[in-house]
């Protein structure tokens, strides 16, 4: 009887609670907020964006709103297309494809693709200014174009192996190339030319790269003004004519095997005013013909010099300071004059700012520590200068061995800045203070 009494109490609560819920979770559902999902072109359909495009007339200008634009997009005919801060273009496969017309301009737009972002081929007069590009395979490709501006371009890579990733800019068989205010970062190579013609690269920032900046079969270069950090290899020309490349910062390109600046079959090279520091090896110069290396610091570096077959290379009134090594080279050598040296330990007697004796650019254990660096533990060791001495008896007839017979022997004034963090400064004083008169009260 009392189990039959609870039994039809809990039946008549379960029909009454049971409609209640029901409403609630209905009120519940109806209340939650509607999420619409953005319409998506189907395949073969114009996006909106690329209906407006169509619809400008030829030299016209196209001003996009503060959204995100998806969609694959194709122009042929002259026009401009400047977005709002904001702008953003969203793609599947290649966000933008350039081709067979003339003056493009791109201003003020992101770009984020599956694959290369910005396609270019066959333009004449093609600006980019302002343009973002990230999370995308690679950056922009051009092919058989000329007269071609990036200013102020953004490429940042995708986390990874250089073998996962694309080229920040590539150019190909193209003329009067202009880039400059770029900023790219964790990319395969910043910039990759081959066969341009005219090629200026001024003011661009590259770094966590392999190669920042890779050409060749490329004539009339000019490299200005970069800074290229931490990447495999600064600068990479090969099979090049007329370069130059002036007041650039290569630093920290100190893993295994990397490089400064690496040339290769290059002619008519001129290297000046530039700083290369903690490279493991600063330039490494392979048949060179007609180069001057001149007015650079070279600081810092394992090795500053790795020189092969390249008898027309002229390195003068450089400065060196706390590298391993100064050269290494061939049996054919090179002419080495007027640099300033932190390890000659020569005099000038007759105050003509130039060492009365020479200065001996190689010496064997030098060359052992580039290969073991362990071995610089040894170094100042009675033995490593007694084969240092050796080295300076043996140079007669040794063409293995560079020599500058004209050393500076007057270095300039060489600024060392210092970072000081006042209130760390501070704080460190307070707590020393602090400890010592506690200890002092303690005793």
């Amino acid at each position: 009887m009392k189990n039959w009494i609870i039994a039809t109490v809990c039946g008549v609560l379960v029909g009454i609670l049971t409609p209640i819920v029901a409403e609630a979770s209905s009120e519940h559902q109806h209340e939650s907020p509607s999420f619409v999902q953005p319409k998506k072109p189907l395949k073969g359909e114009k996006s909106q964006l690329q209906k407006l495009i169509d619809r400008t007339e030829p030299g016209g200008t196209l001003f996009l709103e503060k959204r995100v634009y998806r969609g694959s997009l194709s122009i042929t005919k002259p026009i401009t297309i400047i977005g709002m801060d904001g702008t953003k273009i969203h793609s599947l496969t290649t966000a933008l494809t350039v081709s067979d017309t003339q003056n493009v301009v791109l201003e003020n737009i992101s770009f984020q693709a599956e694959n290369t972002a910005i396609v270019v081929s066959n333009v004449q007069n093609i600006h980019l200014k302002n343009v973002g590009i990230g999370d995308s395979m690679a950056g922009i490709q051009i092919t058989k174009s000329e007269n071609i501006s990036l200013h102020d371009v953004d490429v940042l890579g995708k986390e990874g192996h250089f073998s996962s990733k694309g080229h920040a800019v590539a150019i190909y068989e193209s003329k009067k190339i202009t880039a400059t205010d770029n900023d790219i970062e964790q990319v395969l190579d910043g910039f990759y030319l081959e066969s341009v013609e005219d090629i200026h690269l001024t003011n661009n920032s590259i770094k966590n790269s392999r190669y920042a900046m890779h050409m060749m079969y490329s004539n009339h270069i000019e490299l200005a003004n970069n800074n290229l950090f931490n990447n495999m290899t600064g600068f990479m020309v090969m099979i090049a004519k007329d370069v130059q490349i002036s007041d650039n910062m290569v630093a920290k390109n100190n893993m295994l095997n990397s490089l400064g600046v690496y040339v290769y079959d290059v002619e008519n090279v001129l290297f000046e005013d530039n700083e290369l520091r903690e490279n493991t090896t600063a330039m490494d110069i392979q048949n060179a013909r007609d180069i001057t290396v001149e007015k650079n610091v070279f600081l810092v570096n394992g090795t500053v010099l790795h020189v092969q077959r390249s008898q027309e290379l002229f390195v003068q009134q450089n400065e060196f300071h706390g590298n391993i090594l100064t050269v290494r080279t061939d049996q054919q050598g090179f002419s080495l004059k007027r640099n300033y040296y932190d390890d000659y330990e020569g005099k000038d007697y007759n105050g003509d700012q130039i060492g009365d004796t020479q200065y001996i650019a190689t010496n064997s254990f030098g060359q052992w520590m580039v290969r073991k660096p362990v071995y610089q533990y040894f170094m100042e060791s009675p033995s490593v200068v007694t084969l240092n001495m050796m080295d300076t008896e043996v140079t007669e007839n040794n063409t293995q061995v560079v020599v500058d017979e004209y050393p500076i022997i007057l270095k300039k004034p060489f600024s060392l800045e210092i970072d000081i963090h006042i209130w760390q400064l501070l704080i460190s004083s307070i707590l020393l203070i602090s400890m010592l008169i506690i200890r002092r009260r303690l005793k």
